[in-house]
């Protein structure tokens, strides 16, 4: 595997990863057992930015998920064996309280870390780090920040976030992602690829994905197009590895047997990004509940696998083949299944090239 798909692949959701960083927690699922790997939650809805392709836009700007849930659902999961959790929005996490004053985010990240002693990271526009502890921006494994504060125009914000960047970049793992507004296109793109790669941070491009798949295929090689022309972008990666736009193989979603979705009503969803299928309405839809964030062993006990029907499902590849490895019960014939196109000796040395990659995990699944 080549360095820059390597590097790629690190900080993407894909199943070269899952099978390189996560072979116990695959075998206890090709076991019968439901156990996930990483809690995605969202503690607030509050976000101070608009961006104009942000997926959930459609939410209730208004909630912040309840602390004494947020801390009973991480417990219970973390009986079920999750190895980390992932703030995401939602809205905005270093907003989490606001605006009853109540700052939430320390407790929170105290919580799962030092309480409960799982990985944290986090999804973030940047601009609020000193709502943050210093002490507790070293407790996360990784951040990544959004570089779409691009798209402001607003001189006095994108100042601001270069500042907080290099503070916290001092402080933690640091990677970036970008996506490409549909309304905007292309105009600040290499504006970011310049900032990448002068603060030497690896950065995953990708377009918006609430759209149909043709036009995500399009915009995916314009991406391609411009990074090529702009010559050495040597830290940001076009994230196309991981779009998959093929009809799904199964309509099965396995999301939460290995990263389900506490959101912000207080209910746990199938999947992160579901928001992302347009018919969705850029926001969590009651059919992708699993429990509310209190029941989590009860349900988990019985999981059943819904049938969905996404538009545009961003975990087709990871769900195809985890129901081959719960059919299966091996990650070896699991992935020979997965990848059938090709003859079952090339498929077992790629395999084993998988097992011994060394990806940077920080990213977590």
């Amino acid at each position: 595997m080549n360095e820059r798909l390597r590097i790629g692949r690190s900080i993407t959701s894909n199943v070269e990863k899952l099978i390189s960083c996560h072979p116990d927690s695959l075998e206890k699922i090709a076991n019968g057992e439901n156990s996930p790997i990483l809690l995605h939650l969202s503690p607030t809805n509050v976000c101070d930015s608009a961006c104009i392709h942000c997926c959930f836009s459609g939410r209730d700007k208004t909630l912040n998920l309840p602390f004494d849930l947020l801390k009973d659902s991480i417990n219970q999961f973390k009986e079920l064996g999750i190895k980390s959790v992932e703030f995401t929005g939602g809205g905005e996490p270093t907003m989490y309280g606001f605006p009853e004053r109540k700052w939430l985010i320390n407790p929170a990240i105290e919580y799962v870390v030092d309480k409960q002693n799982l990985a944290l990271g986090m999804n973030t526009n940047g601009l609020n780090v000193e709502r943050i502890t210093e002490e507790n921006w070293k407790k996360f494994s990784w951040v990544r920040v959004a570089l779409n504060v691009f798209d402001s125009k607003n001189e006095k914000r994108i100042e601001k976030f270069k500042e907080n960047v290099q503070k916290i970049k001092e402080l933690t793992n640091v990677t970036a992602c970008y996506i490409v507004p549909r309304e905007i296109g292309f105009k600040n793109l290499e504006a970011v690829v310049e900032y990448a790669n002068k603060e030497n941070i690896t950065t995953r491009i990708a377009p918006d994905c609430i759209q149909t798949c043709e036009e995500i295929a399009n915009t995916t090689n314009l991406i391609r197009k411009n990074l090529n022309s702009y010559g050495n972008q040597k830290k940001a990666i076009l994230s196309d590895f991981n779009i998959y736009l093929f009809e799904r193989k199964n309509k099965n979603c396995m999301s939460p047997v290995i990263k389900p979705f506490l959101f912000t009503d207080g209910f746990v969803y199938a999947c992160p990004s579901s928001e992302l299928a347009p018919e969705n309405g850029r926001t969590m839809q009651p059919k992708f509940k699993i429990c509310h964030g209190s029941e989590v062993i009860k349900t988990y006990k019985n999981l059943i696998f819904k049938k969905q029907s996404c538009s545009y499902c961003k975990y087709s590849a990871q769900n195809d083949f985890l129901q081959k490895l719960i059919q299966t019960g091996s990650i070896e014939e699991a992935y020979i299944q997965f990848r059938k196109e090709s003859t079952k000796k090339d498929i077992l040395q790629e395999l084993e090239e998988i097992k011994k990659t060394k990806f940077n995990d920080k990213e977590f699944v």
